[in-house]
Parts: C-alpha cells; structure tokens; sequence
C-alpha cells in the first residue's frame, strides 16, 4: 500500500491529473523518486498520441510540434519548468554557493530566467518540428517523457542534496533503499525501448541521457553544493530537450 500512496504523492506534485489526498508522512514518501517515470507514462502517450493522430491526418509539423513542446508543460503544471527557470537565474548570477542558493528560493522571476524560458520552449518547438512524426516517432517521443523522468528520479535518489531543505530533502529522507535499482530497471527498460522503437536515435538520446545525468552530478555539486529540487527540474527540462534534438538531428542525417 506504501508504494500506491508514494504513487498517489507522485502524481500530485509532478501532474495535474487528480488524486485521493495523501498525508507527506515518511511512510507514503518512500517511493515518489522512484514513482516519477511513472508520471510520465500518461504523460507520454498523450504526447505520442497527439503526435501520431495529427500526422495521420495530415496536420502541419507546426501544429504537431506543439504537442511535444507544450504538453509537458501543461501536464506538469510548470513545476518542473519552474525549477528551469529558477536555476538559470541562480547560474546567471555569477555568485557563491550560498547566493546562488538563496536565488533560488526566490520566487521573483529573473530577466534571464523569463530569456531561459523562452529560448527552451522555442528550442523544443523547432526540435519537434523537424521531426517527420510517425508511429515509431511518436511512441519515440513518448517514450521521452518516460526517460527524463527515470534519470531525475534516479538524480534525486542517489545523488548528494544541496544544503537547503526542501521537498527533495523529504523525499530522500524518506526513500526505501529499493528506489535506485528500481529506477535504474526503468532507465534500462526505457532505453530498451527506444532503441528497438529507432536504433540510431534511440540509442542517441539515451547516450545523450546518460551524459546528461553525469553531468548534473558535478554541475549540482559545484554550483550550488548538491542536488535540490530545482535543479532536478532544470535536468527533466534539459533531458527532453536533448532527447528531442537527437531525434531531430537524426531524421536530419537520413539514419532514423
């Protein structure tokens, strides 16, 4: 039952879809980091749904790349852009540790920020509009959705927290120890997938998804002293970016 209720946890904090009210108790905590690609799941096949019925029906990759750039968006209720936006305000201060961390519990938003903003949603629109969406495709950039949620999860379970306590503390003081090999079976699961789904450019966005979360490793640690919830939203936003570039890029070069 623990596990339903960390479900439950999940899809309130990460989704607009409406749940039963759960307690933030240590018990119904255990599981949310490892419940988070679970989140995506729905949240996948609305964006493959919209991208395969579209292009069936002929629709304009103008039309159809709002899907992937905005659904997110709107699934999510902006909390993970949110922490996008946060980080890019921090990062752009040039300050210490300590300042970078205090920009971002700020809940002003930054003329870089606003920029940062813009520049990844038109990034991701112009991304998924060079995508010649079909079934593969489609349930490719699905499975996107699926990807970035597993590498956070597995960020916020395993990697060093910032100083601040936040919901990501909560949430890695109360994890069960099975969450990191939980989620690093969805990571696999979800990489096995792509890759049968589109050799090259499955195998591409998972390399690319891979290099991302080592990444975010040293970039949390040097910049703002660990992990924090923002910064694992700043993650979600990047992987999906790089997962739909290696798309593009690889319809692009005929290898798809």
């Amino acid at each position: 039952m623990s596990f339903f209720r960390s479900l439950a946890v999940a899809f309130s904090l990460f989704s607009r879809i409406p749940m039963p009210p759960v307690a933030w108790e240590p018990r119904n905590m255990r599981f949310v980091a490892a419940c988070m690609p679970l989140v995506g799941v729905p949240l996948g096949a609305l964006v493959a749904a919209w991208c395969g019925i579209l292009a069936h029906a002929g629709a304009s990759p103008l039309l159809i790349a709002l899907g992937p750039a905005l659904i997110p968006v709107a699934f999510s209720g902006g909390i993970h852009l949110d922490g996008f936006a946060d980080v890019i305000d921090a990062q752009s201060s040039c300050a210490d540790q300590t300042r970078k961390r205090e920009i971002l519990k700020d809940p002003r938003i930054g003329a870089f920020a606003a920029m940062g903003v813009a520049a990844y949603l038109l990034a991701s629109f112009a991304f998924a509009g060079q995508i010649a969406f079909d079934a593969r495709t489609s349930a490719l950039a699905g499975l996107v959705c699926v990807m970035s949620r597993a590498t956070t999860g597995f960020a916020v379970a395993s990697f060093p927290r910032s100083p601040e306590q936040g919901m990501l503390a909560r949430e890695r003081d109360f994890a069960a120890p099975s969450s990191k090999p939980i989620l690093a079976a969805l990571i696999a699961a979800a990489a096995a997938s792509a890759i049968v789904l589109s050799p090259i450019a499955g195998s591409l966005a998972t390399a690319a998804s891979l290099l991302l979360l080592a990444h975010t490793k040293r970039f949390a640690e040097k910049n703002f002293g660990g992990m924090s919830g923002d910064i694992a939203g700043f993650h979600l936003c990047l992987c999906e970016l790089i997962c739909l570039a290696c798309i593009a890029f690889s319809q692009l070069a005929g290898a798809a």
